[in-house]
């Protein structure tokens, strides 16, 4: 019992570092999601530049995640890990699309800068979710718990 509450502070810095370099390697992609959207929204709907520009930075960024944020290298379980950043990608979609419709609903003509802004806060949510199940399947249950001497 002495030997987690000791490990339990260790382990509180260990997971906010994960999730500032989590955070950070998503705030990047989500730059790039952005530029993608305001390059698409030129020559498609709201909706259609949401989905290819949601689309493209997803599967850079499970990339990066894999590499970056959780040290995974080689090919190993990509497909899986990728299959689950494309399920994530649904859901973020669903949110991401809802929140536009919202903010179509509610005003007339929105801004494109409106539509940044809403769609920052709603990928913001969907970030959360995406980090805790990265972070399930991504890590190994050895790192995660230290290990009893």
């Amino acid at each position: 019992m002495a030997l987690q509450a000791a490990a339990a502070p260790g382990r509180t810095r260990a997971l906010a570092l994960q999730l500032v370099v989590f955070a950070s390697v998503g705030g990047v992609f989500n730059l790039v999601y952005a530029g993608l959207y305001v390059v698409l929204r030129e020559g498609l709907s709201a909706q259609w530049a949401n989905a290819v520009a949601l689309v493209l930075s997803t599967i850079a960024g499970t990339w990066g995640h894999r590499r970056i944020t959780f040290g995974v290298r080689g090919r190993a379980r990509t497909v899986p890990h990728q299959a689950l950043g494309l399920a994530l990608l649904v859901f973020g979609l669903a949110v991401t699309a809802g929140s536009l419709w919202v903010l179509q609903a509610s005003v007339a003509q929105p801004s494109r800068l409106s539509e940044l802004i809403v769609l920052a806060a709603a990928n913001l949510g969907v970030g959360l979710v995406r980090f805790g199940m990265f972070r399930a399947v991504m890590v190994p249950e050895e790192r995660r718990r230290p290990q009893a001497s």
